[in-house]
């Protein structure tokens, strides 16, 4: 279990919340949506709340000292295809606990499978004259995957058009859904938010002749990641006579054909991998960093850019849909800056040079990007905008 983010009084802004008690059910894996839904449970509770947490047992991002009313249930770490073996079991426990716990809304982070089993749950429950009003917030794969998939999508598509209030973590997300899915209702869009008493800047730059790069990357990984993409940037960096290492954070399915890869470029004592990291061992290595590189070809939000940048560390990436939104509305010149279309790693790695070699422009963008994070992705904006999402479900 890793740790968790620091608890802060929010009540006087989420002061509307419903006399109802909440719960927020999530994958207990180590993806972003888990991580979101787990900290705004941990954050809803400061505000005197009765919010409860239903994720699956062992859960990744679960601390069991703080004040959360953690309930493991059934569901998948990681996202899984819907399957009635574990749909079931899974809504007849939601059943008992919103009975036993007296819950009025249920805010579903992602959706394949949580929320036909949400769905059921308050079927059984209206027979028992229970309402459970059911808030739904995609979150990425379950819909630019899923929602792809021509036996899937039209079920995918009916479910979510029976939730009472669907949210989506960026605009991009939320159109593709409308595309994708032709939904007759758009999402509401709430944007994440990061811990800002946990990620905040720490002084770094330092321009003595022998100084070497820090580049680093974050992610799990995958494929739709491309970790590959990010080794062949160093190597260009270095061939353009920059010296730099990158150190890679996360672990995955393309761990061994990373390592290999760097071999293959020459680079391997280049790179440092440093596996999985909890949010302050993140934190630890984002303070020794100069620059993040986002080489992924999909995101739909991308917190790692938004926790690097909340730290003070520049981040080159790619055009991949919610980074770029992400990064539009921190600075509308930055995308052009800063992104290069995913696969390009020339244009990624010139861009890489062209901020090392121009300090002026690279310690104006690590002054200025906590700043404008914390006016346009803070923790009070997301809460109050939850807030207003539970009340308006209720009235």
């Amino acid at each position: 279990m890793l740790s968790s983010p620091t608890i802060t009084n929010y009540s006087s802004i989420t002061s509307n919340l419903p006399s109802e008690r909440i719960a927020i059910l999530c994958l207990g894996g180590l993806g972003g949506s888990g991580k979101v839904a787990t900290e705004l449970a941990q954050q809803l509770t400061s505000t005197g709340n009765s919010i409860f947490l239903f994720t699956s047992p062992e859960a990744q991002w679960v601390n069991q000292n703080n004040s959360v009313n953690y309930i493991p249930v059934n569901a998948p770490k990681t996202p899984t295809p819907a399957n009635s073996q574990w749909i079931e079991p899974l809504a007849n426990e939601i059943i008992h606990h919103i009975e036993t716990h007296n819950i009025g809304i249920l805010n579903i982070h992602y959706a394949v499978g949580l929320i036909e089993a949400a769905l059921l749950a308050k079927q059984e429950l209206a027979t028992k004259n229970r309402k459970l009003k059911v808030c739904l917030t995609l979150h990425g794969s379950d819909i630019t995957k899923f929602a792809r998939e021509p036996q899937y999508k039209y079920k995918l598509k009916k479910s979510i058009e029976k939730c009472d209030r669907i949210t989506a973590v960026s605009h991009w997300l939320a159109d593709e859904a409308v595309r994708l899915l032709e939904l007759k209702t758009p999402p509401t869009v709430i944007h994440n938010a990061i811990d800002l008493n946990l990620f905040q800047p720490f002084p770094r730059w330092n321009t003595n002749q022998n100084y070497t790069y820090n580049l680093c990357h974050v992610s799990n990984l995958r494929d739709v990641k491309r970790p590959l993409d990010a080794i062949a940037v160093l190597a260009r960096v270095r061939g353009a006579g920059i010296p730099a290492r990158l150190l890679m954070i996360g672990d995955g399915p393309n761990l061994t054909t990373a390592k290999q890869h760097a071999l293959s470029l020459g680079v391997s004592e280049h790179v440092i991998f440093l596996g999985s990291a909890t949010p302050s061992e993140l934190v630890r290595w984002l303070s020794i960093s100069d620059l993040q590189l986002v080489t992924s070809q999909s995101e739909s939000f991308c917190l790692a850019a938004l926790e690097a940048m909340a730290c003070s560390v520049p981040v080159v990436g790619t055009f991949c849909g919610g980074l770029e939104e992400v990064i539009g509305l921190l600075d509308k010149d930055l995308p052009e800056l800063l992104l290069s279309v995913p696969g390009d790693t020339a244009a990624m790695a010139a861009k890489v040079v062209q901020l090392f070699k121009n300090p002026q422009l690279y310690q104006k963008l690590r002054n200025t990007l906590p700043e404008k994070i914390k006016h346009r992705f803070s923790r009070q904006n997301q809460l109050q905008n939850y807030s207003n999402l539970f009340a308006a479900v209720i009235n």
